[in-house]
């Protein structure tokens, strides 16, 4: 295998990599699953949809789903104990199932602290998504021209 083979294959995989990196959606997560893992209030999915569950007793949670939703859709499921629970999903921008059905049954100053604190946090992933892929782009054209 040529040097020149390497080189296209590596700038191959890069490219991969940055298209799955923006395909995934992000979603705010403060209810995991066995199919859903949070990681400091995040969840991704590539296919699916952000949603916002709001159970009647439980309040409003928030996840991902691994199938896709029509986009800003609500419907009403009933739960393992019997209680309808409403559902609402959405499938971009980033942590729109929290933009656009944010809690509203917090204590407002409670809210306030999260709000700036869910900002901040969104502020920061976007920073390191953008960078990456810009850098990764970047790099694969350069390898791209270069053979």
């Amino acid at each position: 295998m040529h040097l020149s083979d390497c080189l296209l294959a590596f700038a191959a995989i890069i490219l991969l990599a940055t298209v799955s990196q923006v395909s995934a959606v992000r979603c705010k997560c403060t209810k995991e699953s066995e199919t859903v893992t949070c990681t400091e209030g995040v969840c991704d999915t590539e296919n699916g949809s952000c949603l916002m569950l709001d159970h009647p007793s439980m309040g409003v949670h928030y996840t991902c789903h691994n199938k896709g939703l029509k986009d800003g859709s609500c419907h009403n499921r009933t739960s393992k104990s019997g209680v309808s629970v409403k559902i609402c999903g959405c499938t971009a921008p980033d942590f729109c199932n929290f933009s656009m059905w944010p809690d509203k049954s917090a204590h407002h100053h409670h809210k306030h602290h999260h709000k700036h604190h869910d900002q901040a946090q969104e502020e920061s992933i976007n920073t390191v998504s953008t960078t990456s892929t810009v850098f990764s782009l970047i790099i694969s054209s350069m390898l791209y021209f270069l053979l």
